[in-house]
């Protein structure tokens, strides 16, 4: 995977694959916020590299928002969206539609 930057209440994050030796041993992703990167093993089967960048997202969100939450919380939130995103693929169709589309239309006309 090529690196992927994105923003998280006005931060930029970096989420990338892993190199060799870089996690801790028996890890398969990281997600640190004094460098603003989220990592994850590459060699993961994909079900388990989607479980683990989910459980990353919401340990992003999670720290941003000092909401202290517990490792299986944070597993079973991201069990969560990542089945309620699978099972209704319509909601990121909405989401995008509702609220991107406009971003950028609100953005179109505020420069002409």
């Amino acid at each position: 995977m090529k690196d992927l930057q994105i923003t998280f209440m006005s931060q930029t994050w970096t989420i990338r694959d892993s190199h060799l030796d870089e996690l801790p041993e028996d890890t398969l992703g990281l997600c640190d916020p004094k460098t603003n990167t989220i990592t994850v093993d590459p060699d993961l089967p994909l079900h388990v590299w989607q479980q683990t960048l989910g459980h990353e997202l919401v340990h992003l969100i999670e720290m941003t928002l000092n909401l202290c939450l517990t490792e299986q919380q944070v597993d079973t939130l991201a069990t969560g969206l990542i089945h309620l995103l699978k099972e209704n693929p319509c909601i990121l169709a909405l989401y995008h539609t509702e609220v991107v589309d406009d971003i950028v239309d609100f953005t179109a006309e505020d420069v002409t």
